[in-house]
């Protein structure tokens, strides 16, 4: 049985991504050509990619002892190229345990800004976060898989983004629901940035003793461009405190209720 308790809110955030999209009275949009976006948020990605001859690398390190290291490559102006591997267990004493395998994204922007219309891009991504359930073949928070997402710049007070897609995972033994994801950027002067994130998991709301409970990952991330090459992330996960404590006996790992918080480093180079 699928919990439905929070439709509320569902229907708030369709009609938030719907009014932010659109030509918002008093905010003034941004040509794209004088903005490039980031890359992603927290979980969900935007439609923004990495410029052309230029790599980002990034690190992640969250509980559990976990580190997770990307590197993403801007391959043309409408595509780009990347590749992740991490696991738990890396800080800290004991076994490490590593993800099964490394994780593949790829990134294309169909359709650029304009000053009325939003970027386009559609992707895949098989990097999930948190630990691996080898019993579920799943991420704790799955992965991306096929998504598409749109993306729209405003001037108001600074740059401020919103972002809006739907993605269909493929850690799907579990759930096999497609699922719909919104954002929101703002900048705080000239070094600092505040992103907040919705995921509704549709993909991960079974009233099953595991995993999500129905209510959605609330996400959010503060930005500190340390130089115009690096930035450092602190990030809260889990806002709505959607994650369960699991039945041993209906998986590998026991997930710990609460919000959960993260570091993440990233560098951006030309080659």
């Amino acid at each position: 049985m699928v919990r439905h308790g929070y439709g509320w809110w569902r229907r708030s955030v369709g009609l938030a991504l719907a009014l932010l999209l659109g030509n918002i009275g008093g905010v003034q949009p941004v040509h794209a050509q004088n903005w490039w976006p980031s890359r992603s948020i927290v979980d969900t990605p935007t439609a923004g990619l990495v410029p052309t001859g230029t790599f980002e690398t990034r690190a992640r390190i969250f509980p559990g002892g976990g580190v997770e290291v990307k590197l993403d490559v801007g391959i043309a102006d409408w595509l780009s190229v990347g590749g992740s591997f991490g696991g738990l267990q890396i800080i800290g004493d004991g076994e490490v345990d590593w993800y099964p395998r490394p994780g593949f994204a790829l990134k294309t922007r169909l359709i650029e800004e304009t000053f009325t219309m939003p970027a386009v891009a559609f992707g895949v991504d098989t990097q999930g976060a948190g630990f691996y359930d080898e019993g579920r073949s799943r991420f704790q928070y799955k992965s991306r898989g096929v998504y598409g997402v749109l993306s729209k710049n405003y001037d108001l007070w600074g740059d401020f983004s919103v972002h809006g897609g739907i993605n269909r995972s493929l850690e799907e033994k579990d759930d096999k629901d497609p699922n719909v994801f919104v954002g929101a950027e703002k900048s705080l002067g000239p070094v600092l940035a505040l992103s907040m994130e919705y995921d509704l998991a549709s993909n991960d709301n079974r009233d099953d003793g595991a995993y999500g409970k129905g209510r959605g990952y609330l996400n959010a991330m503060l930005g500190w461009s340390v130089a115009p090459q690096m930035e450092i992330r602190l990030v809260v996960r889990d806002m709505l405190d959607n994650s369960e404590a699991v039945d041993p006996s209906l998986s590998d790992v026991v997930v710990d209720e609460g919000w959960g918080r993260e570091f993440t480093f990233s560098y951006t180079e030309s080659f």
